[in-house]
Protein backbone atom coordinates (compact mmCIF):
# COMPACT_ATOMS: atom_id res chain seq x y z
CA UNK A 1 0.00 0.00 0.00
CA UNK A 2 1.41 3.41 -1.29
CA UNK A 3 0.50 4.95 2.38
CA UNK A 4 1.92 2.21 4.37
CA UNK A 5 4.88 2.69 2.44
CA UNK A 6 5.64 6.02 2.16
CA UNK A 7 4.76 6.15 6.30
CA UNK A 8 6.92 3.35 7.36
CA UNK A 9 9.84 4.76 4.76
CA UNK A 10 13.09 5.39 6.59
CA UNK A 11 14.15 8.18 4.20
CA UNK A 12 15.14 11.81 4.62
CA UNK A 13 12.07 13.65 5.49
CA UNK A 14 13.67 16.92 5.19
CA UNK A 15 14.60 16.37 1.37
CA UNK A 16 10.75 15.10 0.35
CA UNK A 17 9.61 19.09 2.64
CA UNK A 18 12.39 21.31 0.25
CA UNK A 19 11.25 19.65 -3.18
CA UNK A 20 7.54 21.32 -2.11
CA UNK A 21 9.29 24.76 -2.31
CA UNK A 22 9.47 26.07 -6.12
CA UNK A 23 13.02 27.65 -6.20
CA UNK A 24 11.36 30.36 -8.43
CA UNK A 25 8.12 31.21 -6.42
CA UNK A 26 8.73 33.09 -3.14
CA UNK A 27 8.08 31.03 -0.11
CA UNK A 28 4.78 31.18 2.06
CA UNK A 29 5.39 32.99 5.20
CA UNK A 30 3.06 30.21 6.96
CA UNK A 31 4.75 27.20 4.51
CA UNK A 32 7.49 26.90 7.00
CA UNK A 33 4.93 26.10 10.18
CA UNK A 34 2.60 23.71 7.81
CA UNK A 35 5.75 21.90 7.15
CA UNK A 36 6.70 21.38 10.66
CA UNK A 37 3.02 20.59 11.95
CA UNK A 38 2.71 17.91 9.04
CA UNK A 39 6.00 16.55 10.05
CA UNK A 40 5.40 16.40 13.48
CA UNK A 41 1.81 14.53 12.55
CA UNK A 42 3.68 12.06 10.24
CA UNK A 43 6.50 11.37 13.12
CA UNK A 44 3.19 10.52 15.10
CA UNK A 45 1.73 8.39 13.06
CA UNK A 46 4.84 6.67 12.14
CA UNK A 47 5.25 5.65 15.77
CA UNK A 48 1.94 4.17 15.83
CA UNK A 49 2.02 2.15 12.79
CA UNK A 50 5.59 0.67 13.42
CA UNK A 51 5.13 -1.60 16.08
CA UNK A 52 1.53 -2.61 14.19
CA UNK A 53 3.33 -3.51 11.16
CA UNK A 54 6.32 -5.05 12.73
CA UNK A 55 5.44 -8.56 11.62
CA UNK A 56 7.67 -9.28 8.74
CA UNK A 57 6.56 -12.38 7.86
CA UNK A 58 5.03 -15.95 8.86
CA UNK A 59 4.70 -19.66 7.69
CA UNK A 60 2.36 -22.50 8.91
CA UNK A 61 3.52 -25.56 7.36
CA UNK A 62 1.72 -28.92 7.49
CA UNK A 63 2.22 -32.22 6.50
CA UNK A 64 0.21 -35.49 7.20
CA UNK A 65 1.27 -38.86 6.19
CA UNK A 66 -0.50 -41.88 5.84
CA UNK A 67 0.39 -45.42 4.81
CA UNK A 68 -0.92 -48.93 4.56
CA UNK A 69 1.13 -52.22 4.24
CA UNK A 70 -1.44 -55.06 3.15
CA UNK A 71 0.55 -58.43 2.81
CA UNK A 72 -0.64 -61.61 1.35
CA UNK A 73 -1.70 -59.63 -1.55
CA UNK A 74 -2.18 -62.51 -4.29
CA UNK A 75 -2.94 -60.30 -7.56
CA UNK A 76 -0.12 -58.80 -10.64
CA UNK A 77 -0.11 -55.30 -10.80
CA UNK A 78 0.01 -53.38 -14.09
CA UNK A 79 -1.03 -49.90 -15.37
CA UNK A 80 -0.93 -47.74 -12.59
CA UNK A 81 -0.71 -50.32 -10.02
CA UNK A 82 -3.98 -51.98 -11.13
CA UNK A 83 -4.67 -55.24 -11.87
CA UNK A 84 -7.07 -54.94 -14.57
CA UNK A 85 -9.39 -57.61 -14.66
CA UNK A 86 -9.88 -58.03 -10.80
CA UNK A 87 -9.70 -54.52 -10.47
CA UNK A 88 -7.64 -54.92 -7.53
CA UNK A 89 -6.41 -53.33 -5.04
CA UNK A 90 -8.88 -50.38 -5.90
CA UNK A 91 -8.51 -47.22 -7.85
CA UNK A 92 -8.77 -45.12 -4.31
CA UNK A 93 -6.33 -47.42 -2.82
CA UNK A 94 -3.60 -46.98 -5.51
CA UNK A 95 -4.27 -42.99 -5.30
CA UNK A 96 -3.47 -43.30 -1.47
CA UNK A 97 -7.28 -43.76 0.11
CA UNK A 98 -6.12 -45.22 3.71
CA UNK A 99 -9.68 -47.01 3.71
CA UNK A 100 -9.51 -50.13 5.41
CA UNK A 101 -9.87 -52.57 2.49
CA UNK A 102 -9.22 -55.70 3.87
CA UNK A 103 -12.89 -57.39 4.27
CA UNK A 104 -13.12 -56.97 0.89
CA UNK A 105 -9.99 -58.09 -0.45
CA UNK A 106 -10.40 -61.14 1.59
CA UNK A 107 -14.27 -61.23 0.14
CA UNK A 108 -12.77 -61.21 -3.13
CA UNK A 109 -10.12 -63.75 -2.89
CA UNK A 110 -7.22 -61.00 -3.35
CA UNK A 111 -5.44 -62.21 -0.17
CA UNK A 112 -3.38 -65.77 0.64
CA UNK A 113 -5.14 -68.23 2.46
CA UNK A 114 -2.42 -69.91 3.78
CA UNK A 115 -2.53 -69.85 7.77
CA UNK A 116 1.21 -69.91 8.28
CA UNK A 117 1.68 -66.13 6.77
CA UNK A 118 3.12 -64.36 9.58
CA UNK A 119 3.66 -60.83 7.94
CA UNK A 120 1.75 -58.02 10.07
CA UNK A 121 -1.03 -55.52 8.72
CA UNK A 122 0.24 -52.14 9.46
CA UNK A 123 -0.82 -48.88 8.92
CA UNK A 124 1.11 -45.54 9.71
CA UNK A 125 -0.04 -41.97 10.25
CA UNK A 126 1.94 -39.04 10.96
CA UNK A 127 0.86 -35.39 11.86
CA UNK A 128 3.70 -32.23 11.58
CA UNK A 129 2.69 -28.70 12.49
CA UNK A 130 5.20 -25.61 12.81
CA UNK A 131 4.60 -22.18 12.75
CA UNK A 132 6.96 -19.55 12.05
CA UNK A 133 7.18 -15.67 12.45
CA UNK A 134 9.55 -13.23 12.19
CA UNK A 135 8.86 -9.41 14.10
CA UNK A 136 11.18 -6.70 14.15
CA UNK A 137 9.53 -4.03 16.23
CA UNK A 138 12.02 -1.64 15.88
CA UNK A 139 15.07 -1.36 13.65
CA UNK A 140 17.94 -4.43 13.90
CA UNK A 141 15.85 -5.80 16.41
CA UNK A 142 14.42 -9.00 15.48
CA UNK A 143 12.15 -11.70 17.06
CA UNK A 144 11.71 -15.25 15.51
CA UNK A 145 8.80 -17.21 17.32
CA UNK A 146 8.62 -20.71 16.30
CA UNK A 147 6.31 -23.91 17.46
CA UNK A 148 5.82 -26.90 16.13
CA UNK A 149 4.00 -30.33 16.86
CA UNK A 150 4.19 -34.15 15.86
CA UNK A 151 2.28 -36.72 16.59
CA UNK A 152 2.97 -40.15 15.17
CA UNK A 153 1.15 -43.88 15.37
CA UNK A 154 1.66 -47.46 13.92
CA UNK A 155 -1.31 -49.66 14.26
CA UNK A 156 -0.18 -53.31 13.70
CA UNK A 157 -1.78 -56.83 13.89
CA UNK A 158 -1.81 -59.93 12.09
CA UNK A 159 -4.66 -60.81 9.70
CA UNK A 160 -4.94 -64.03 8.67
CA UNK A 161 -6.82 -67.13 7.62
CA UNK A 162 -8.05 -69.28 10.62
CA UNK A 163 -10.57 -72.04 8.78
CA UNK A 164 -13.19 -72.92 10.89
CA UNK A 165 -14.39 -76.84 11.54
CA UNK A 166 -15.58 -77.28 7.73
CA UNK A 167 -12.45 -75.63 6.26
CA UNK A 168 -14.10 -72.42 5.29
CA UNK A 169 -12.01 -69.38 5.06
CA UNK A 170 -12.19 -67.43 7.90
CA UNK A 171 -10.10 -63.89 8.37
CA UNK A 172 -9.40 -62.97 11.87
CA UNK A 173 -7.83 -59.94 13.49
CA UNK A 174 -4.73 -61.50 15.81
CA UNK A 175 -3.27 -58.80 18.50
CA UNK A 176 -4.19 -55.60 17.18
CA UNK A 177 -1.42 -52.98 18.57
CA UNK A 178 -0.97 -49.59 18.32
CA UNK A 179 2.47 -47.68 18.87
CA UNK A 180 3.51 -44.09 18.67
CA UNK A 181 5.53 -40.76 20.04
CA UNK A 182 4.65 -37.08 20.60
CA UNK A 183 6.55 -33.88 20.80
CA UNK A 184 5.64 -30.51 20.46
CA UNK A 185 7.14 -26.69 21.73
CA UNK A 186 6.63 -26.18 25.00
CA UNK A 187 5.94 -23.14 27.79
CA UNK A 188 8.31 -23.83 31.38
CA UNK A 189 10.02 -20.26 31.24
CA UNK A 190 7.65 -19.48 35.16
CA UNK A 191 9.73 -22.06 36.80
CA UNK A 192 13.36 -21.71 34.85
CA UNK A 193 15.23 -20.04 37.78
CA UNK A 194 13.31 -22.12 40.51
CA UNK A 195 16.80 -22.91 42.87
CA UNK A 196 16.72 -26.17 44.99
CA UNK A 197 17.28 -26.16 48.66
CA UNK A 198 20.49 -26.68 50.18
CA UNK A 199 18.71 -30.78 50.80
CA UNK A 200 18.70 -30.92 47.11
CA UNK A 201 14.86 -30.86 47.80
CA UNK A 202 12.67 -28.98 45.43
CA UNK A 203 9.31 -26.93 45.65
CA UNK A 204 8.36 -28.18 42.44
CA UNK A 205 8.36 -31.66 43.15
CA UNK A 206 6.39 -30.86 45.99
CA UNK A 207 3.89 -28.71 43.71
CA UNK A 208 3.81 -31.87 41.43
CA UNK A 209 3.08 -34.34 44.69
CA UNK A 210 0.51 -31.76 46.01
CA UNK A 211 -1.49 -31.15 42.84
CA UNK A 212 -2.02 -35.31 42.28
CA UNK A 213 -5.30 -34.98 44.55
CA UNK A 214 -6.66 -31.49 43.12
CA UNK A 215 -6.28 -33.12 39.30
CA UNK A 216 -7.38 -36.33 40.32
CA UNK A 217 -10.74 -34.61 41.93
CA UNK A 218 -10.94 -32.36 38.61
CA UNK A 219 -10.62 -36.07 36.35
CA UNK A 220 -13.25 -37.74 38.32
CA UNK A 221 -15.80 -34.48 38.36
CA UNK A 222 -15.30 -34.79 34.02
CA UNK A 223 -16.50 -38.18 34.07
CA UNK A 224 -19.17 -38.05 36.33
CA UNK A 225 -17.35 -39.86 39.49
CA UNK A 226 -18.69 -38.63 42.76
CA UNK A 227 -15.72 -37.07 44.63
CA UNK A 228 -14.77 -36.73 48.42
CA UNK A 229 -12.75 -33.99 49.80
CA UNK A 230 -10.96 -36.16 52.10
CA UNK A 231 -9.88 -38.88 49.65
CA UNK A 232 -9.28 -39.50 46.08
CA UNK A 233 -11.87 -40.78 43.71
CA UNK A 234 -12.61 -44.52 42.71
CA UNK A 235 -10.10 -44.68 39.83
CA UNK A 236 -8.15 -41.78 39.74
CA UNK A 237 -5.88 -42.63 42.82
CA UNK A 238 -2.02 -41.07 43.00
CA UNK A 239 -0.44 -43.09 40.86
CA UNK A 240 -2.86 -43.12 38.00
CA UNK A 241 -1.41 -42.17 34.86
CA UNK A 242 -3.94 -39.98 33.95
CA UNK A 243 -3.17 -38.04 37.21
CA UNK A 244 0.80 -37.99 37.12
CA UNK A 245 1.15 -36.46 33.94
CA UNK A 246 -0.95 -33.78 33.98
CA UNK A 247 0.30 -32.95 37.77
CA UNK A 248 3.67 -33.36 36.24
CA UNK A 249 2.77 -30.64 33.63
CA UNK A 250 1.25 -28.06 35.68
CA UNK A 251 4.41 -28.29 38.03
CA UNK A 252 6.80 -28.10 36.03
CA UNK A 253 5.43 -25.37 33.50
CA UNK A 254 3.98 -23.08 36.52
CA UNK A 255 -0.06 -23.80 35.28
CA UNK A 256 -2.41 -23.91 38.24
CA UNK A 257 -3.73 -27.34 38.67
CA UNK A 258 -7.10 -26.09 37.87
CA UNK A 259 -6.03 -24.63 34.83
CA UNK A 260 -4.39 -27.32 33.66
CA UNK A 261 -5.50 -28.97 30.26
CA UNK A 262 -5.71 -32.73 30.84
CA UNK A 263 -5.24 -33.94 27.31
CA UNK A 264 -1.96 -35.76 27.24
CA UNK A 265 -1.40 -34.90 23.59
CA UNK A 266 -2.06 -30.90 23.16
CA UNK A 267 -3.50 -29.49 20.13
CA UNK A 268 -1.99 -26.34 20.24
CA UNK A 269 1.82 -25.95 20.48
CA UNK A 270 3.48 -22.84 22.41
CA UNK A 271 6.06 -20.45 20.97
CA UNK A 272 9.51 -20.62 21.44
CA UNK A 273 11.30 -17.58 20.40
CA UNK A 274 14.85 -16.22 19.07
CA UNK A 275 16.14 -12.24 19.77
CA UNK A 276 18.49 -10.72 18.13
CA UNK A 277 19.65 -6.86 18.58
CA UNK A 278 22.68 -5.17 16.83
CA UNK A 279 21.63 -1.49 16.64
CA UNK A 280 24.01 -0.32 19.09
CA UNK A 281 26.19 0.10 16.17
CA UNK A 282 24.04 2.56 15.56
CA UNK A 283 24.71 4.73 18.26
CA UNK A 284 27.41 7.52 17.87
CA UNK A 285 29.53 6.48 21.10
CA UNK A 286 29.60 2.27 19.73
CA UNK A 287 29.89 3.76 16.21
CA UNK A 288 33.25 4.55 17.01
CA UNK A 289 34.60 2.23 18.69
CA UNK A 290 32.84 -1.18 17.30
CA UNK A 291 32.80 -2.70 13.83
CA UNK A 292 29.86 -4.54 15.07
CA UNK A 293 28.36 -5.56 18.65
CA UNK A 294 25.33 -7.69 18.75
CA UNK A 295 23.37 -8.81 21.81
CA UNK A 296 21.05 -12.38 21.51
CA UNK A 297 18.73 -14.99 23.58
CA UNK A 298 17.26 -18.15 22.45
CA UNK A 299 14.66 -20.13 24.75
CA UNK A 300 13.61 -23.50 23.47
CA UNK A 301 11.34 -25.83 24.93
CA UNK A 302 9.99 -29.09 24.44
CA UNK A 303 7.31 -31.76 25.92
CA UNK A 304 7.64 -35.35 24.61
CA UNK A 305 6.11 -38.57 24.85
CA UNK A 306 8.83 -40.93 23.84
CA UNK A 307 6.46 -44.02 23.33
CA UNK A 308 3.54 -45.19 23.71
CA UNK A 309 1.12 -48.29 23.22
CA UNK A 310 -2.38 -49.33 23.33
CA UNK A 311 -3.97 -50.93 26.29
CA UNK A 312 -4.94 -54.46 25.00
CA UNK A 313 -7.72 -54.87 27.46
CA UNK A 314 -8.64 -51.27 27.32
CA UNK A 315 -12.53 -50.98 26.94
CA UNK A 316 -13.09 -54.60 28.06
CA UNK A 317 -15.52 -54.26 31.29
CA UNK A 318 -13.80 -57.55 32.49
CA UNK A 319 -10.71 -55.27 32.94
CA UNK A 320 -11.89 -51.86 33.82
CA UNK A 321 -8.87 -51.42 36.81
CA UNK A 322 -4.86 -52.21 37.12
CA UNK A 323 -3.70 -53.68 40.28
CA UNK A 324 -3.48 -50.41 42.20
CA UNK A 325 -7.34 -50.02 41.63
CA UNK A 326 -6.77 -46.98 38.72
CA UNK A 327 -8.80 -47.38 35.24
CA UNK A 328 -6.54 -48.83 32.45
CA UNK A 329 -6.02 -45.71 30.24
CA UNK A 330 -6.12 -46.19 26.84
CA UNK A 331 -2.23 -45.78 25.94
CA UNK A 332 0.66 -46.91 27.98
CA UNK A 333 2.90 -44.59 28.71
CA UNK A 334 6.65 -45.41 30.54
CA UNK A 335 7.93 -41.85 30.14
CA UNK A 336 7.32 -38.49 29.58
CA UNK A 337 9.90 -35.47 29.48
CA UNK A 338 10.58 -32.02 29.24
CA UNK A 339 13.66 -30.10 27.91
CA UNK A 340 14.52 -26.40 27.97
CA UNK A 341 17.12 -24.66 26.98
CA UNK A 342 18.95 -21.19 27.03
CA UNK A 343 21.20 -21.46 24.17
CA UNK A 344 21.92 -18.42 25.38
CA UNK A 345 20.27 -17.29 27.38
CA UNK A 346 22.11 -14.21 26.98
CA UNK A 347 25.00 -13.46 24.66
CA UNK A 348 26.75 -10.59 23.77
CA UNK A 349 29.63 -10.79 20.79
CA UNK A 350 31.39 -7.50 19.80
CA UNK A 351 34.44 -6.92 17.61
CA UNK A 352 35.97 -3.63 17.96
CA UNK A 353 38.35 -1.50 15.56
CA UNK A 354 41.61 -2.58 16.87
CA UNK A 355 41.11 -6.09 15.81
CA UNK A 356 40.27 -7.26 19.21
CA UNK A 357 36.87 -9.30 19.52
CA UNK A 358 35.39 -10.75 22.60
CA UNK A 359 32.15 -13.05 23.13
CA UNK A 360 30.70 -13.34 26.50
CA UNK A 361 27.82 -15.81 27.07
CA UNK A 362 25.68 -17.68 29.50
CA UNK A 363 23.58 -20.93 29.24
CA UNK A 364 20.98 -23.01 30.75
CA UNK A 365 19.20 -25.99 30.39
CA UNK A 366 17.08 -28.68 32.22
CA UNK A 367 15.84 -32.22 31.50
CA UNK A 368 13.02 -33.44 33.63
CA UNK A 369 11.70 -36.87 32.84
CA UNK A 370 8.89 -38.88 34.84
CA UNK A 371 9.34 -42.28 34.78
CA UNK A 372 5.83 -43.99 35.18
CA UNK A 373 7.16 -47.24 35.39
CA UNK A 374 9.21 -46.96 38.49
CA UNK A 375 7.21 -43.70 39.74
CA UNK A 376 9.81 -41.08 40.21
CA UNK A 377 11.45 -37.87 38.17
CA UNK A 378 14.68 -37.44 36.82
CA UNK A 379 15.98 -34.12 37.19
CA UNK A 380 19.25 -33.24 35.11
CA UNK A 381 20.44 -29.55 35.19
CA UNK A 382 23.14 -27.54 33.82
CA UNK A 383 24.72 -24.10 33.88
CA UNK A 384 27.79 -22.79 31.42
CA UNK A 385 29.62 -19.41 31.05
CA UNK A 386 31.44 -18.40 28.30
CA UNK A 387 34.11 -16.15 27.94
CA UNK A 388 36.22 -15.30 24.33
CA UNK A 389 38.59 -13.17 23.53
CA UNK A 390 40.47 -12.39 20.28
CA UNK A 391 42.99 -10.53 18.66
CA UNK A 392 44.28 -9.98 14.85
CA UNK A 393 47.56 -8.98 14.15
CA UNK A 394 47.81 -7.58 10.56
CA UNK A 395 51.18 -7.87 8.35
CA UNK A 396 52.80 -10.61 10.62
CA UNK A 397 55.69 -11.71 8.14
CA UNK A 398 56.61 -15.50 8.09
CA UNK A 399 60.36 -16.18 9.46
CA UNK A 400 60.85 -18.79 6.42
CA UNK A 401 59.66 -18.83 2.54
CA UNK A 402 57.67 -22.51 3.58
CA UNK A 403 58.95 -23.52 0.03
CA UNK A 404 57.40 -20.61 -1.70
CA UNK A 405 58.96 -18.35 -4.39
CA UNK A 406 58.37 -15.58 -2.23
CA UNK A 407 60.81 -14.88 0.12
CA UNK A 408 58.68 -11.79 1.99
CA UNK A 409 55.51 -13.80 3.40
CA UNK A 410 53.34 -11.53 4.58
CA UNK A 411 49.68 -12.79 6.70
CA UNK A 412 47.83 -12.29 9.57
CA UNK A 413 47.81 -13.67 12.78
CA UNK A 414 44.63 -14.62 14.88
CA UNK A 415 45.24 -15.18 18.29
CA UNK A 416 42.22 -16.68 20.18
CA UNK A 417 41.70 -17.53 23.65
CA UNK A 418 38.72 -18.84 24.93
CA UNK A 419 37.19 -20.48 28.59
CA UNK A 420 34.14 -21.82 29.50
CA UNK A 421 33.10 -23.16 33.07
CA UNK A 422 29.80 -26.12 33.31
CA UNK A 423 28.03 -27.08 36.44
CA UNK A 424 26.01 -30.33 35.51
CA UNK A 425 23.56 -31.74 38.29
CA UNK A 426 21.33 -35.15 38.04
CA UNK A 427 18.86 -35.67 41.26
CA UNK A 428 16.41 -38.47 41.24
CA UNK A 429 13.00 -37.99 42.95
CA UNK A 430 10.83 -40.85 44.21
CA UNK A 431 7.36 -40.24 44.47
CA UNK A 432 6.53 -42.93 46.94
CA UNK A 433 9.72 -42.25 49.06
CA UNK A 434 9.36 -38.00 48.66
CA UNK A 435 13.15 -38.90 48.88
CA UNK A 436 15.71 -36.24 46.68
CA UNK A 437 19.26 -37.83 45.91
CA UNK A 438 21.83 -36.81 43.85
CA UNK A 439 22.91 -39.39 41.68
CA UNK A 440 25.76 -37.53 39.31
CA UNK A 441 27.39 -34.18 38.34
CA UNK A 442 30.06 -32.62 37.48
CA UNK A 443 32.05 -29.20 36.92
CA UNK A 444 33.68 -28.85 33.68
CA UNK A 445 36.82 -26.00 33.58
CA UNK A 446 37.84 -25.59 29.47
CA UNK A 447 40.77 -23.59 28.48
CA UNK A 448 41.59 -23.15 24.94
CA UNK A 449 44.16 -21.21 23.22
CA UNK A 450 45.18 -21.02 19.65
CA UNK A 451 47.05 -18.85 17.00
CA UNK A 452 45.66 -19.05 12.94
CA UNK A 453 48.32 -18.37 10.13
CA UNK A 454 47.17 -18.54 6.86
CA UNK A 455 49.78 -18.54 3.98
CA UNK A 456 48.09 -17.55 0.88
CA UNK A 457 45.37 -19.71 0.07
CA UNK A 458 47.44 -23.20 0.17
CA UNK A 459 48.59 -23.55 3.88
CA UNK A 460 47.59 -22.93 7.35
CA UNK A 461 49.48 -23.60 10.07
CA UNK A 462 47.82 -23.14 14.01
CA UNK A 463 49.28 -23.79 16.97
CA UNK A 464 46.87 -24.63 19.95
CA UNK A 465 46.34 -25.39 23.36
CA UNK A 466 43.30 -27.23 25.05
CA UNK A 467 42.94 -28.28 28.76
CA UNK A 468 39.57 -29.68 30.25
CA UNK A 469 39.39 -30.14 33.74
CA UNK A 470 36.75 -31.83 35.49
CA UNK A 471 35.48 -32.29 39.08
CA UNK A 472 33.04 -34.63 39.94
CA UNK A 473 29.86 -34.01 42.48
CA UNK A 474 29.41 -37.65 43.66
CA UNK A 475 32.22 -38.51 45.86
CA UNK A 476 32.50 -42.37 44.07
CA UNK A 477 34.54 -40.25 40.91
CA UNK A 478 37.81 -38.53 41.68
CA UNK A 479 39.11 -34.86 39.80
CA UNK A 480 40.61 -35.60 36.10
CA UNK A 481 42.37 -33.49 33.74
CA UNK A 482 43.39 -33.93 30.19
CA UNK A 483 45.97 -31.30 28.45
CA UNK A 484 46.41 -31.40 24.41
CA UNK A 485 49.19 -29.26 22.88
CA UNK A 486 50.39 -28.94 19.17
CA UNK A 487 50.72 -27.93 15.98
CA UNK A 488 49.07 -28.34 13.05
CA UNK A 489 50.07 -27.46 9.78
CA UNK A 490 47.16 -28.33 6.78
CA UNK A 491 48.52 -27.49 2.61
CA UNK A 492 45.93 -27.22 0.20
CA UNK A 493 46.60 -28.62 -3.17
CA UNK A 494 44.19 -27.35 -5.05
Amino acid sequence: IPFLKKLLSTTNNNKRNQSRVDANKRPDPNQKQKEEKEEKEHKILKYIAKPIFSLKNISVAYTESNGTFLPGFLPNTGFFGMNNSVKAPTLGFVLGSQKDIRSLAAQRGWLTTDTMMNNLFSRTHSVNLNLRATIEPVSRFKIMLTASRRYATNQSEYFRNQPDFLGNPNWVSISPTTTGNFNMSFMTIKTSFVSDGPDNSSSLFDDFVKYRFEIAQKIASQNGIPTNLNEYPDGYGPNSQDVLIPSFLAAYSGTNPSKQNLNLFPSIPWPNWNINFDGLIKLKWFKERFKNISISHNYRSTYSIGSFINNLNFGNPDYLFDSYGNYLPEFQIDQIAITEQFAPFLKFDMTMKNSVSARLEYKKDRTISLSLTNSQITEVKGNEYVAGLGYRIQDVRLLFNAGLEDQNIKSDLDLRADFSLRANKTIIRKIEELSNQPTSGQILITLKFSADYVIGNTMNIKLFYDQVITDYVVSSSFPTANTNVGVSIRYNLN
